[in-house]
This record gives structure tokens, sequence and C-alpha cells, in this order.
């Protein structure tokens, strides 16, 4: 539920991606300053805390695999021949379609 958690002007700040979690962090919060009061990580021994603050980031997360490959997208050959009747009164439609059917048979022959 935390996506990561920094320090700025001596107040923690925790990143969570849910507001469900948000309120389970609020209700830990006062556990969490008591805690850190007695027992303090190597890493923070230099850094005062003030004060410590939870919310939640809707933008997407990055994923979480390094090896992850970005979708390609599949080509496939065209198997429609481009033989269809065009039977449209519109002539302003019609030409659509002859554009259309012109497009498909080109792409069947290549």
């Amino acid at each position: 539920m935390i996506k990561f958690a920094y320090i700025k002007n001596s107040v923690l700040f925790f990143v969570l991606n849910h507001p469900g979690a948000k309120q389970e962090f609020d209700n830990s919060i006062q556990s969490i300053k008591s805690a850190l009061k007695f027992v303090r990580p190597k890493e923070c021994q230099e850094i005062e805390i003030s004060d410590i603050r939870a919310f939640v980031s809707h933008t997407p997360s990055a994923p979480k695999t390094a090896l992850f490959q970005p979708e390609t997208i599949p080509y496939y050959h065209e198997r429609a021949k481009g033989e269809f009747e065009i039977s449209v009164k519109d002539e302003k439609l019609k030409k659509i379609f002859q554009s259309i059917q012109h497009i498909v048979k080109e792409r069947h022959e290549s």
C-alpha cells in the first residue's frame, strides 16, 4: 500500500496508493511516532523528524520488473481480397467504399 516515503522540512511523508490505506495509516500514525522516538534507524540518526503525514497518490506506478518490455503491435497479413460489391446510391459514400476497396486490394497484393 505504500508507494514510497520521503522527508521534507523535518516531516516524514508516506505516499500511499489507496484511500483505504491512508485511513488505516492515519489510525496507526501515533504508534509510528512513538516508535520512532525510542528506536531510530541508523540511517536516520542525524535527521530530526517532527511530524509524520500521509497522502494518496493517484499517479500510475512504474512497472515493478526490470525486464519490462513494451507490447509490440502484431502485424497480420491482409486476408481480404477487396472483392465486394458496392451497392450504395450516395456518391459520397460510394467513393469512400471504393477507396477502402482499393486499399484492401493493394495490401492483399503485397
